[in-house]
């Protein structure tokens, strides 16, 4: 993928409160927390992106300080800058599965399990905002860091944001492949959890006892103009993941 064509999908606003250099570097670290950018290819130089948004180089540059300060990218002496590996299990609520478990040296893959359309219902249609029976994707894929199972994801999609993707392979990051296909990036997330004990099919999955603990996660996560794209249901023995949640005052 062009990691200049996923950054400039949309233009930046000079109306907004927030001043250009923000809304670049908020563009940025959306694209790095789906996993659409990752440490190994670099990113845009400070030209290209002053070419393609029509910004200064002050801008550009101020923008890349404040990702370099902040340990979010990395600047390789005549190679380019990159994306900070260790960084991205802190890119936010919604984290990207395959570039937590990297940050953690291991190797995550993914097993689909259930893939196929069905109509919006209940919770589904509620928290994304759809009307009943509008076509959603349903995507089962089991989650697995070195060859062992860590999560069980169920995710739907509304059909009609990726209308083919049916057609691409859904073993790596689900958000990297609708922030190429469908220039959807990842703001902010709401995210219920709750401790209950795994069923006798959730525990053959994982190689664990029925009943054993684990967390339940119900997340919806929205795109950067506020609209939900993705709801999805996650089971974690609660042995083998742990979440760290940071608050503010403000």
């Amino acid at each position: 993928m062009d990691p200049l064509h996923l950054i400039a999908v949309e233009p930046l606003d000079p109306e907004a409160e927030a001043p250009l250099y923000q809304q670049l570097e908020q563009r940025l670290l959306q694209l790095i927390a789906s996993g659409a950018l990752d440490g190994e290819t670099p990113l845009p130089t400070e030209m290209e992106l002053c070419e393609a948004f029509g910004l200064s180089r002050a801008t550009v540059r101020r923008c890349f300080a404040d990702l370099v300060k902040e340990g979010r990218v990395v600047r390789r002496r005549g190679q380019g800058t990159f994306v900070a590996r260790e960084k991205a299990s802190h890119s936010g609520p919604f984290l990207n599965f395959s570039q937590r478990m990297a940050s953690s040296g291991r190797t995550s893959s993914s097993r689909v399990v259930i893939f196929g359309q069905e109509r919006a219902a209940g919770g589904v249609a509620r928290r994304l905002r759809l009307e009943e029976g509008e076509p959603v994707y349903r995507i089962r894929r089991v989650r697995l860091a070195d060859g062992r199972p860590m999560t069980m994801d169920t995710s739907h999609v509304p059909c009609s944001l990726c209308p083919n993707l049916a057609q691409e392979d859904l073993t790596g990051s689900l958000y990297a492949l609708l922030a190429e296909q469908a220039g959807l990036l990842p703001a902010r997330a709401d995210e219920h959890f709750e401790a209950v004990g795994l069923t006798d099919a959730e525990a053959e999955i994982f190689d664990m006892e029925a009943g054993s603990p684990a967390f339940l996660i119900t997340r919806t996560t929205y795109d950067q103009h506020g609209l939900p794209f993705e709801t999805a249901v996650t089971v974690a023995p609660g042995d083998r993941n742990s979440y760290e949640v940071s608050t503010s005052a403000s």
